[in-house]
């Protein structure tokens, strides 16, 4: 299916050298949902999500949409940049450039929306071997009721209900359905 990304203001931030670290540490843990962690040794921070843990590491931006569930990203610095324009007078305001997206939505109880899912994320069969594995990584998500993606920034999960986006790159990330239908329209 196809959507339209919506020119949505957020608030962004990048973080470089340039930041001052424990500033910015305060400023993504004003939020008491999400968890953060420095790691000391390369200079990531983690963002623990109920969906996994997230990557910021040094170069890329952070945004938070406060029309959604008001929570912080981390996104790909050249992706930030194809799809993110600053608003003229500001410093950390930015729009949401409009441009379509491909997406599914996925349903854990359903055999064939999983394979679906799958499908849409790229899961070749080529054997009958493959075929098996499928069948059983199927079995699997929906006894489990959610699929594990690989996203830029590190494996999250995709539960029942919500979209799996395909981004500009073709990189991939999950969004739960609500904060999905605020940021996008459905063109079919």
């Amino acid at each position: 299916m196809k959507a339209r990304k919506k020119p949505i203001e957020v608030f962004a931030i990048k973080y470089d050298n340039n930041i001052i670290l424990e500033e910015f540490l305060k400023l993504l843990r004003t939020n008491k949902k999400e968890p953060v962690r420095y790691d000391e040794s390369d200079g990531t921070i983690y963002i623990i999500k109920e969906r996994g843990e997230i990557a910021l590491p040094k170069g890329n931006w952070v945004i938070r949409e406060d029309n959604t569930d008001g929570c912080f990203w981390s996104i790909d610095p050249d992706i930030f940049l194809q799809t993110y324009h600053r608003v003229k007078g500001t410093v950390n305001t930015f729009v949401k450039k409009v441009y379509d997206v491909d997406f599914v939505k996925i349903d854990t109880n359903d055999t064939k929306n999983v394979i679906e899912v799958l499908d849409f994320l790229g899961y070749k069969i080529a054997t009958p071997l493959e075929e098996l594995q499928r069948d059983e990584l199927v079995e699997s998500v929906k006894q489990q009721g959610f699929l594990e993606i690989n996203t830029l920034e590190g494996t999250e999960r995709l539960f029942s209900g919500e979209v799996v986006v395909k981004g500009i790159k073709g990189e991939f990330y999950p969004v739960s359905y609500d904060n999905f239908i605020k940021v996008y329209d459905i063109l079919e």
